[in-house]
């Protein structure tokens, strides 16, 4: 059943009962857990994470009697190199036997919580990655298995976990890959991937492997890349996107990092083409791309049912010390939607939706690496919610942190009925501390479309189309070699006219520290 508009009035009423919308799963109503059950999650929550520190403590001794006795044998077989500790080198594992990892740790806090579905005040939440990648392999044949353990602790109880923050002890990737050479123009190479893997391509607007959300998107199937020695790439996939496991309707689950295992549905389907050339002119690069979508609400999963294509093409000339860059990146999404995800909407809407980014800058050739850069970008949301159409673009399995600010507990925009400008500098200053600072003001490309990741939406349009402006700043320092980084910063949100006039237009400020070891 399709909408119908409401007043001003009612939205507000209306969003302050909203469930709060984890990142790919909305619509699912918010429960409160009774008090007794609450207090014995507590309990189970505080046992296992007391475990779990104990375990972590028992793999970094592991890891640093490993570390010492690769020192030695190192030491004594030959000078010791520079670079960073790696924990293939500490086990003097042979060349056919690749084995690498991560531990990543990091404390947000969010004050003023902004979203329809928050409770006022500020909210805390540290949040624990661990990553354990081994590899066997020949010329011919290799084997891939990467395990993740993502953990959540110290959320306020009255907020709601997603499936972005918690994913304990799950099989991240797990694939058989073959190698071929001279395949067709006798100087060329080949890939073919087949089990379940992670992807990035291209800008990774569309199709990444998450760096800073605490969980990460993954895929069961097939892909296939060749790359000639000219520069040209075509790659090629059909899959079916994961859904992490416990849902988000299971909040005692997530709260106490219960492990459940991952699943895959055959009614959902992602599939793609994308190919890419270099020096298409001289310093220009080039890539043409097509993704397929099929998404349906199954086994209970809150998923708006959809059934997509997008079309897309980016231009850019890379990064250079002194000298100016620049990208232009468009894509055309149609096919069929529904409006929401809940699974008593069953009416089918034609979908037409577009996204444009341009930047560009100048990276200075100076020991500072200070980079100017200006942005834009525009995707479009739905102009008329009583149209029989979804003009709202859909940005598949991308991530918005790289251009929108922080995500976590965070993530106040993403690529969907959005219009902002930006400026952004970056520069190293005192022993390869770097920093960057970004200014950004962003507005509704439909003033009858909904500020998407908050819930807030006017369907007269009276509110306006300012939502905010975000100051952000980001400091990272590379420790250790380069085997390790510190990172801080955080993002102030100014409300504008909208946030003002449908939400409660309270400023809001997060922050946050994170450590990262590579090892």
């Amino acid at each position: 059943m399709r909408r119908r508009p409401h007043s001003l009035h009612a939205v507000r009423a209306h969003a302050l009962q909203r469930p709060r919308e984890p990142q790919r799963a909305r619509d699912v109503p918010r429960e409160r857990l009774p008090r007794a059950s609450l207090t014995h999650s507590r309990r189970r929550q505080r046992r296992r994470a007391s475990q779990f520190v104990v375990a972590r403590v028992v793999v970094v001794a592991l890891a640093l009697v490993a570390r010492e006795r690769g020192r030695r044998r190192l030491a004594l077989e030959a000078p010791a190199k520079e670079g960073p500790w790696t924990l293939q080198d500490a086990v003097g594992a042979p060349d056919w036997f690749e084995v690498s990892g991560q531990f990543r740790a990091r404390f947000e806090s969010l004050s003023e919580r902004f979203k329809a579905i928050q409770d006022d005040g500020s909210g805390q939440i540290f949040v624990l990655r661990t990553l354990l990648a081994m590899t066997l392999k020949d010329e011919f044949l290799s084997l891939t298995t990467e395990l993740e353990d993502s953990r959540a602790y110290g959320y306020p109880d009255d907020e709601l976990l997603s499936t972005g923050q918690v994913n304990a002890v799950e099989l991240l990737q797990a694939y058989v890959a073959a190698n071929f050479t001279d395949t067709f123009t006798g100087d060329d190479e080949m890939r073919v991937k087949v089990g379940r893997q992670t992807m990035d391509m291209g800008s990774r607007r569309f199709v990444a492997r998450n760096r800073y959300r605490n969980t990460i998107n993954t895929f069961l199937g097939a892909n296939a890349r060749w790359e000639s020695n000219t520069g040209s790439a075509v790659e090629a996939f059909f899959t079916h996107p994961t859904v992490r496991l416990p849902g988000f309707g299971d909040q005692a689950a997530l709260r106490s990092n219960e492990i459940q295992f991952d699943k895959e549905y055959a009614e959902n389907k992602f599939w793609g083409l994308f190919g890419s050339h270099e020096e298409v002119v001289e310093n220009v690069n080039a890539e043409l791309y097509y993704y397929g979508l099929d998404r349906a609400d199954v086994f209970n999963l809150a998923v708006a049912d959809r059934e997509l294509h997008t079309f897309g093409s980016r231009w850019y000339r890379p990064t250079a010390a002194g000298e100016p860059f620049w990208e232009i990146e468009y894509a055309y999404q149609f096919g069929e939607s529904r409006s929401t995800k809940a699974a008593s909407n069953t009416t089918d809407l034609d979908h037409s939706a577009y996204l444009l980014h341009v930047s560009g800058g100048y990276a200075f050739d100076h020991s500072s690496a200070l980079k100017v850069e200006g942005m834009f970008d525009i995707a479009t949301g739905d102009s008329n919610p009583n149209d029989g159409q979804n003009n709202r673009f859909d940005s598949l399995f991308g991530v918005p942190r790289f251009e929108f600010g922080p995500t976590g507990i965070f993530r106040a925009f993403t690529r969907a009925n959005i219009i902002s400008p930006g400026l952004r500098l970056t520069g190293n200053v005192v022993d390869d501390w770097q920093v960057q600072l970004t200014q950004r003001p962003y507005y509704l490309e439909s003033k009858t479309d909904a500020w998407t990741t908050t819930g807030f939406r006017d369907d007269t349009g009276s509110s306006g189309r300012h939502v905010a402006d975000v100051t952000e700043i980001r400091v990272r320092k590379p420790l250790l070699n380069g085997g390790a980084r510190f990172e801080f910063g955080g993002a102030y949100l100014a409300m504008k006219q909208f946030a003002d006039n449908v939400g409660d237009g309270r400023d809001s400020i997060y922050t946050y520290a994170q450590i990262s070891f590579n090892f």
